[in-house]
């Protein structure tokens, strides 16, 4: 790889607390690693923000008041940007999973041959769009990776599945408007899932669940209340009485889940080597992500996925570092399928959303 001289950011937004000003900072004024405050010394960061995001005159000031302060370099447009780029940071609305298609396209047209490229969300918004982003960029040499700050955010505890485990089941909880809970939900739980004996193999089918349905798929084994209380055990953030008094509470023991969640939604996810995962999506449970994996020998391993809060959001400090190494050596921080199989996933999520209860078959959805 050459030497990283420019980074230029691609925005569709900048406003204070949104992943492109957690980025787009980090580079331009530094960030914590291995105990020290580190900056990237001795590079050039350049931003282009999209022509409506660009009308905004709170992006503009917050822009500006970079590049008075801190160096920052504007471009007018993604050509201009990219010219002389060695690596490129993508960052959609804070509100939207992937870039526009026109968007990853004009990027990756106009970036260098060689160029590092990572977007932050998923690839895309269907899998024909990010089988095309992957082979253009890999027609073009470009190394390209997409994915959010969950991967690589701390583990709390610091646990991890072990390699080549046998998985029977896993789950997850999170929060937040659809579809960008499904995206956070399969960011923090696939990652731990290729760990497991013979890797991710794909997704053969997916079944929607809301409401009551949820409960009662609960009541009929297609997901594990055990697993869910696991889960909720790494919760530092439980709702309901926790809140009014300070008491500890079992959520699932005292049977309270679902009277607090609020249009509780979830995925049920079979994949191809028999491994069943649950993604829940449970507004008013809890405020934080955790995640629970049952091995076929029994044993149980479960984590909270920390997000630390506004304004430092320090759980994009280690996508950044994983980041400088990308950019500096052209090997990605994951593998592609797994963000082929993210996208592909969403796109049966939506395809699927209004045939809650209903299983259905996905040929497609395997890492290419």
């Amino acid at each position: 790889m050459p030497p990283l001289r420019q980074i230029t950011f691609v925005l569709d937004e900048f406003a204070l607390q949104t992943p492109a000003q957690q980025l787009l900072d980090r580079f331009l004024l530094g960030y914590r690693r291995d105990g020290q405050f580190h900056r990237v010394a001795g590079i050039k960061v350049v931003a282009h923000l999209a022509a409506d995001a660009a009308s905004t005159t709170g992006e503009n000031s917050e822009l500006s008041r970079r590049v008075a302060d801190h160096g920052l370099k504007l471009a007018s447009t993604v050509a201009d940007a990219l010219r002389t780029a060695d690596a490129i940071v993508l960052v959609p609305r804070s509100t939207a999973i992937a870039p526009a298609e026109a968007l990853v396209t004009a990027v990756l047209e106009h970036a260098p041959r060689g160029a590092a490229c990572f977007i932050h969300g998923a690839l895309a918004a269907n899998p024909a769009a990010a089988q095309t982003a992957l082979r253009r960029a890999e027609l073009r040499q470009i190394p390209l990776a997409a994915g959010t700050a969950l991967p690589l955010t701390w583990r709390l505890p610091p646990v991890d599945l072990p390699a080549h485990a046998r998985v029977a089941e896993a789950l997850i909880v999170v929060q937040g408007p659809s579809p960008l809970a499904e995206l956070h939900a399969l960011d923090g739980l696939l990652p731990l899932l290729e760990r497991r004996a013979g890797g991710e193999r794909g997704v053969r089918r997916v079944k929607f669940l809301a409401g009551p349905e949820m409960w009662r798929a609960a009541n009929h084994g297609d997901w594990s209340w055990p697993l869910l209380s696991s889960a909720l055990s790494r919760s530092d953030s439980p709702q309901g009485n926790t809140l009014l008094d300070g008491r500890t509470q079992d959520l699932v023991g005292r049977g309270v889940v679902p009277g607090l969640a609020r249009d509780p939604r979830g995925w049920l996810l079979e994949h191809t080597d028999g491994v069943r995962s649950a993604l829940l999506v449970l507004d008013g449970v809890v405020a934080d992500y955790n995640f629970a994996i049952r091995l076929q020998n029994g044993r149980e391993i479960s984590a909270q996925l920390f997000r630390a809060p506004v304004p430092a959001q320090e759980h994009f400090t280690p996508l950044v570092a994983a980041l400088e190494n990308f950019f500096r050596t052209g090997t990605a921080p994951w593998p592609a399928p797994r963000s082929l199989l993210t996208a592909s996933l969403l796109d049966r999520f939506r395809a699927s959303a209004n045939s809650p209860g209903q299983w259905f078959p996905t040929p497609t959805l395997a890492p290419r």
